[in-house]
């Protein structure tokens, strides 16, 4: 169990491995030797600020708008209280924004056992490729004469830079992003819980990964079980003998639990993980997998 409270989580000025300037506040990680590591943030973006072209991940993604919209093309505009998965191997985007947004992610190690790169690998790594080629609008470009394809999408020439060899993309379980109006979800009753009330959202892919959200009322508990990042959006009270508040952020694993009381009424977004037992160990070849495409070719 790990828990932090945003408000007292540093701003850092926007590193990227695509285009672009992402302030953000690094709220949780996890195990950048594990199948299941994990990057939660609070990422801020002035108005067109940020560019990133069409593309698919190895690993999976949630995203929740908190301020402002964001547009990714034919997969739709994310508006406040818009709760996207980005599952591992679908196509996106482009992706951008005309106004000033806010923004939880999540980037996590996915079904396939991709698994996921800390930002400190990947920035590191994409420092010393400038020694070579250089990042434009989300695409990295070699220098004449350097080996290899004259461009590939940023976050993919990254990944092969630290790996050794090429990417191979999973078969997709989903063939798009799925993108959820929490707005539209109703508040139902949650059993054994007086005071408390939630919108589910739905369980993802062979790996169980969940999503919901949870009103608490004030004087009521809510116990968090099951593997995944849960961030209060509003309310406060007290938990685990500490206090919550907007933006506090705690990360469950499997078999973890967590009681919040609330003070206030509170409400809380759930951003589930895989079940650690059910990611795929990797295979040397895996027969499955589809080949790499080149980015124009999306």
């Amino acid at each position: 169990m790990k828990i932090v409270q945003g408000d007292e989580q540093p701003m850092v000025s926007g590193r990227t491995v695509r285009a672009g300037d992402i302030d953000k506040q690094y709220l949780l990680e996890g195990d950048d030797h594990s199948l299941g590591n994990f990057a939660f943030v609070l990422a801020y973006q002035q108005p067109g600020s940020f560019y990133s072209p069409r593309h698919r991940h190895n690993f999976d993604q949630w995203r929740y708008q908190l301020e402002g919209e964001c547009s990714f093309d034919k997969n739709g505009v994310m508006k406040p209280g818009t709760l996207g998965y980005f599952p591992e191997s679908a196509y996106y985007g482009p992706q951008t924004s005309d106004q000033a947004n806010a923004v939880a992610v999540i980037q996590f190690g996915g079904p396939s056992g991709g698994g996921y790169a800390s930002h400190d690998r990947l920035f590191k790594a994409l420092d010393e490729m400038k020694a070579f080629g250089h990042v434009e609008k989300g695409v990295f470009y070699r220098n004449d004469g350097v080996p290899g394809k004259k461009s590939m999408d940023s976050f993919q020439a990254v990944w092969e830079y630290l790996n050794g060899r090429p990417l191979v993309y999973p078969k997709p379980q989903y063939a798009d992003p799925i993108l959820m109006n929490l707005h539209d979800y109703r508040w139902m009753p949650l059993d054994g819980a007086p005071g408390v009330e939630e919108k589910a959202l739905g369980t993802f892919t062979d790996c169980k990964i969940r999503a919901g959200a949870y009103k608490v009322e004030a004087g009521a508990s809510f116990t968090a079980t099951g593997r995944g990042a849960f961030l209060v959006l509003s309310g406060a009270g007290t938990l685990e003998g500490g206090p919550f508040r907007k933006h506090t952020a705690i990360y469950l694993a499997d078999g973890e639990r967590a009681t919040f009381h609330a003070t206030e009424t509170a409400e809380i977004l759930l951003m589930g993980l895989p079940e650690i037992a059910r990611i795929r160990t990797p295979l040397p070849h895996d027969v499955d997998a589809i080949a790499t495409e080149d980015l124009a070719e999306a």
